[in-house]
């Protein structure tokens, strides 16, 4: 208990700091070539290889017609099941295992347009971040049957010798295409991958909209 409210604490204050920063930074240099995004990602979480899905929202401002610098601050959410069906009493139940990683993070980066064509772009990001997540997902889990148990139902065991919760660092990939509508309005097609600290990737495809001003 104690270690989890001071892992609280500790990323309370690290996404206070960072989230400041960012207001700061967007305040100072923004400019006339800047723009806002929002990407959402499929995507799959290596810890378990669950599906799920995982989004940014990015502002974006040009250094030159080439490279650009960027914050970030996201998320992501990936679920998946144990299905665990079994009968008592002439009634079917479900007792399925049910498992959540959801996580938060923040970044700055930098982007760099190999093709910058008049309604086309293709860019390549690196992105580094700052990440807190939870998960639910035990380090090992255990069905005992009724033959080993002498119980009319099945019971489950679960070992959880990692934390539930973590902070990372970590970077963040991107392979974008973005197609120009007009003036002000944009739509991305990228890929993503990251790794972390904790030993966690995602990976995954997704769509976005981009404003500019």
């Amino acid at each position: 208990m104690e270690y989890r409210i001071q892992i609280l604490k500790e990323s309370k204050n690290f996404f206070y700091l960072l989230f400041f920063l960012l207001v700061f930074n967007t305040s100072v240099f923004a400019q006339k070539n800047s723009h806002i995004e929002l990407n959402v990602v499929r995507s799959v979480h290596g810890t378990g290889d669950i599906s799920g899905f995982n989004f940014a929202s990015n502002y974006i401002s040009s250094i030159n017609d080439k490279l650009s610098y960027l914050f970030s601050i996201g998320g992501s959410t990936h679920s998946d099941k144990d299905v665990l069906i079994f009968d008592v009493d002439d009634r079917v139940i479900d007792g399925s295992i049910l498992y959540t990683t959801s996580g938060i993070q923040v970044g700055f980066g930098f982007g760099y347009n190999f093709i910058n064509a008049n309604r086309h772009k293709f860019v390549l990001r690196l992105v580094p971040f700052g990440r807190y997540q939870s998960t639910s997902i035990p380090d090992v889990s255990t069905v005992l049957f009724p033959p080993l148990t002498e119980l009319p139902y099945p019971v489950v065991v679960f070992e959880n010798n990692s934390p539930s919760e973590t902070i990372a660092a970590g970077i963040e990939s991107n392979l974008l295409y973005n197609f120009r509508l007009n003036n002000t309005i944009s739509i991305n097609l990228l890929g993503s991958l990251q790794f972390d600290t904790n030993g966690d990737t995602i990976r995954g495809f997704g769509l976005g909209i981009v404003k500019s001003f």
